[in-house]
């Protein structure tokens, strides 16, 4: 198998989690940029440009609430979980860790293959 496919699956397990990443982060306010150099950091982010619309989507959908600081030379939006963002993080949280755990049962072979 090349590489290139390889680094391709890992990008789509990335992406796959960013939403839960982002979610988080964001139990206090942070700006974008911030958001991006952490990911990054954690080799989450592989296109920095790919956050802006994730965080406009999020807050369309009321997970996010935004906030501008007009203090400095340049304003910065601020973005922190909403309530609904707060109870989207738990549910999603809950939703990865379930799998995670599914997951490891799979790689590792317990010997079981129920199929019903």
């Amino acid at each position: 198998m090349d590489k290139s496919s390889l680094d391709g699956w890992a990008s789509e397990l990335r992406s796959g989690v960013l939403v839960l990443a982002v979610l988080s982060q964001l139990k206090t306010p942070q700006y974008g940029s911030a958001l991006v150099k952490m990911l990054e950091k954690h080799g989450l982010l592989m296109d920095p440009g790919a956050l802006p619309p994730l965080l406009r989507r999020l807050e369309k959908q009321k997970l996010l609430t935004g906030s501008w600081d007009q203090t400095g030379n340049r304003p910065r939006k601020y973005y922190a979980l909403s309530e609904a963002g707060a109870e989207a993080f738990k549910q999603l949280n809950s939703d990865w860790q379930n799998v995670t755990q599914e997951l490891q049962v799979l790689i590792e072979g317990d010997g079981r293959h129920d199929i019903d």
